[in-house]
């Protein structure tokens, strides 16, 4: 790709960083000021989510940038699983967050104003709607531009955010109705949404750093080696994922009679194939086997160990 698009990319992922740090330490002070002041449970409890959002954000802004350096002696592959790792630091976080905010909207004695602080607990708890589907809208956007897994997680949380602000509004207007459970009851929920949203990004990121890939798109890269002409099958496909990239490591069997010129155009058709198709795909590294031969299993993956080095 176009290293001024990359480029381009890269800008708008900061921008989403930038935004999404200065927009959640604006709203942790508005909360935990003003939720304080009016002894809102619920407010208080959104404060502190807010306050995770803002180390969460920085953190993974910091392994977005480091992701994209390129790869070196000590790292073959590059770096893009350090937002992996990021992901998996932010739904830890999140859930030690949301653990902490259950444990307090039932051991908290707090209750709130029914003055104007109260009432100013509700528009903050308005404008905190507001600004997090905003966020969300931002970060989802730089996301799915650079397919960044950080911002990816981010925008989850800030969804979260936005409708943990939904349960303070309800909680308070409860409150002011003379519902003493309401408030409780909402920060009960907020800490609900924060475990989910917690083990989201845990599982998403564990999964990346311990190689899962989707069966359906081994499937879908070995149809694709199949397609291309004198391919007799595909043995093996394995799928590396490097953050928001993959690498594919594949095995596939052609006539035994064809030199090894005519076997290494084959694998780079093959190489092309992939890329050209599947944009996230990277890299391709192709083992060529004579068709008939039967290779011993692998340890974990099948059949591999061809003839033929791999097209590097």
């Amino acid at each position: 790709m176009d290293s001024g698009v990359e480029t381009g990319k890269r800008s708008q992922a900061d921008r989403a960083f930038l935004i999404g740090f200065v927009g959640n330490t604006a709203l942790v002070v508005l909360k935990l000021i003003v939720g304080w002041m009016a002894g809102s449970r619920a407010l208080l409890a959104d404060g502190w989510h807010s306050l995770s959002d803002v180390a969460t954000n920085g953190g993974t802004w910091l392994a977005h940038r480091f992701s994209h350096r390129a790869p070196d002696e000590d790292h073959h592959y590059g770096h893009g699983k350090a937002e992996a790792f990021a992901g998996l630091v932010v739904g830890l976080i999140l859930l030690g967050g949301g653990v902490a905010v259950v444990v307090a909207s039932f051991s908290s004695t707090a209750r709130l104003d029914p003055g104007w602080k109260g009432w100013l607990a509700l528009g903050v708890a308005a404008t905190s709607v507001v600004t997090n589907i905003w966020l969300t809208l931002v970060s989802r956007k730089a996301a799915e531009a650079a397919q960044s897994q950080g911002l990816a997680a981010l925008a989850r949380d800030n969804a979260s955010d936005a409708l943990g602000s939904v349960l303070v509004i309800l909680g308070i207007l409860g409150s002011h109705i003379g519902l003493e459970w309401a408030e409780p009851t909402a920060a009960v929920g907020i800490g609900a949404l924060i475990l989910w949203m917690g083990w989201r990004s845990t599982a998403d990121g564990f999964d990346v750093l311990m190689d899962r890939s989707d069966p359906a798109l081994r499937e879908a890269l070995r149809r694709l080696a199949l397609e291309v002409d004198e391919v007799r099958d595909v043995q093996t496909v394995r799928v590396h994922p490097l953050g928001a990239a993959f690498v594919v490591d594949m095995e596939i069997s052609v006539d035994g009679s064809l030199t090894v010129s005519e076997g290494h155009r084959i694998a780079h058709a093959v190489e092309s194939a992939v890329t050209t198709t599947q944009p996230r795909v990277k890299g391709v590294h192709v083992h060529v086997n004579p068709h008939g031969l039967v290779p011993e299993p692998g340890p974990a993956a099948g059949p591999e160990n061809g003839d033929s080095a791999p097209i590097p």
